[in-house]
């Protein structure tokens, strides 16, 4: 089979990928020998004049967009039998390759991607244009640039027009199982359904799972009315950020994609972490244990942010193994919440020193009631109570008398005898 140059000057080298609306591939383009993605869109898109001038519309738009989280729309080529937008090529693989993996994704990793693809839909939106199609296959993320998530495919897009969520020929466009409830209804696509899809993403990383399973529109639309299941493996705030921004009324939802985006780093900051005793955590306290053991403790913290979490599990790792899992953070007010510490150990100095400032603590709240009682027979004087003045001291004694002589005689002074 012979190589395929559309337009004349992008020769195809491999499918990149495939979706409703548009057959993505590998491509070289001879011109300039850049590598990229051509997206060739399917002939309903371009079917009439109307199509045509909607797409040259909208590339206008894309073109102009200068956000790092968005893939570059480079040109628009539209023939008698073709169409296809080129854009810079992301090598790596889609979320949704990522999710099919079953590899688990961590709250902090699952928040950055979705904060990346929440920064790309602010400019769009800025820009007057709904992506209408935000999914795990149109998140790409680049190894060469740490995992960084990149939304492509706006090849459905809309402009500020308010154009129809449906075709021309009543077809449904964008993935099922992440449209919005008023996209179902065939209503106008707005800023607060990318809100709705990326919350739906993102509950899908953090659950291993979508939030509805429903495979008909019908099925689809029950399900949302009815809310979808809590996440139980998240911090409370997180669960709630998630699941507001999926409501069903989009006046339910936050204002714009980048307050969504807030709250989910405020549910972040809410999430338990695993830590090692030693790691700097103000005001956390560490109860003695037994001497001669491993002092590794578990931590009920609330992390301030993603790098936080890295350092602390960069030294869970490089610690000694802990045969306790983590405690999740149960539901409390806000006002009590606190740091939980669990020390298993401490060693034998430390405990010993402890239980030394222990013992002056003791001694010290009962010093004054020990000062009122008498003071024991053989205590020595120098401790001893002084006497009350309420005490009778004991008699004087006489001072004995000089015994005389009881001779016969009598002094008279004369010394007669």
């Amino acid at each position: 089979m012979g190589e395929t140059v559309l337009f004349g000057r992008y020769r195809l080298i491999e499918p990149a990928g495939a979706g409703g609306s548009a057959q993505v591939w590998r491509a070289t383009d001879t011109q300039t020998g850049d590598e990229v993605a051509v997206k060739r869109l399917h002939p309903i898109i371009f079917a009439d004049d109307a199509g045509r001038a909607r797409l040259k519309r909208e590339f206008d738009a894309l073109r102009s967009l200068d956000e790092p989280h968005i893939v570059r729309v480079r040109d628009l080529e539209i023939g008698d039998d073709d169409a296809a937008l080129i854009l810079d090529f992301v090598p790596g693989q889609s979320l949704a390759d990522r999710l099919a993996s079953g590899a688990p994704f961590e709250p902090a990793e699952a928040i950055a991607v979705a904060t990346d693809v929440a920064a790309a839909l602010s400019a769009a939106h800025a820009a007057g244009i709904v992506h209408r199609d935000v999914t795990p296959g149109n998140i790409l993320l680049d190894p060469n640039d740490g995992g960084v998530a990149r939304l492509t495919d706006f090849g459905i897009a809309l402009g500020g027009d308010g154009a129809s969520a449906v075709t021309a020929t009543g077809q449904l466009m964008g993935t099922l199982r992440y449209l919005a409830p008023e996209q179902l209804r065939g209503e106008p696509a707005t800023a607060a359904s990318d809100i709705h899809s990326l919350a739906a993403v993102t509950y899908e990383m953090l659950a291993g799972h979508p939030p509805y399973a429903a495979t008909t529109p019908v099925a689809l639309a029950e399900a949302q009315d009815a809310g979808a299941e809590p996440l139980l493996n998240v911090a409370p705030a997180l669960d709630n950020a998630v699941r507001r921004a999926l409501a069903p009324d989009p006046a339910d939802r936050p204002a714009d994609v980048a307050t969504f985006a807030n709250e989910l780093r405020v549910g972040l900051a809410n999430e338990p972490t695993e830590l090692i005793v030693g790691l700097p955590v103000t005001g956390a306290p560490a109860a003695a244990a037994e001497p001669d053991q491993e002092h590794v403790a578990h931590v009920n913290a609330f992390a301030p942010g993603p790098m936080w979490r890295a350092a602390a599990s960069e030294a869970s790792e490089a610690s000694a193994p802990v045969d306790a899992a983590p405690v999740q953070a149960a539901p409390v007010a806000a006002a009590a919440a606190a740091p939980r510490i669990q020390a298993r150990s401490l060693p034998g100095p430390l405990a010993a020193f402890l239980a030394l400032i222990v013992a002056a603590i003791v001694l010290a709240a009962i010093a004054p009631r020990d000062s009122a009682r008498p003071a024991a027979a053989d205590a020595p004087a120098s401790i001893a109570p002084k006497p009350s003045a309420t005490v009778t001291p004991p008699p004087a004694q006489e001072k004995p008398k000089e015994e005389k002589g009881k001779g016969n005689g009598k002094g008279n002074g004369k010394g007669d005898h």
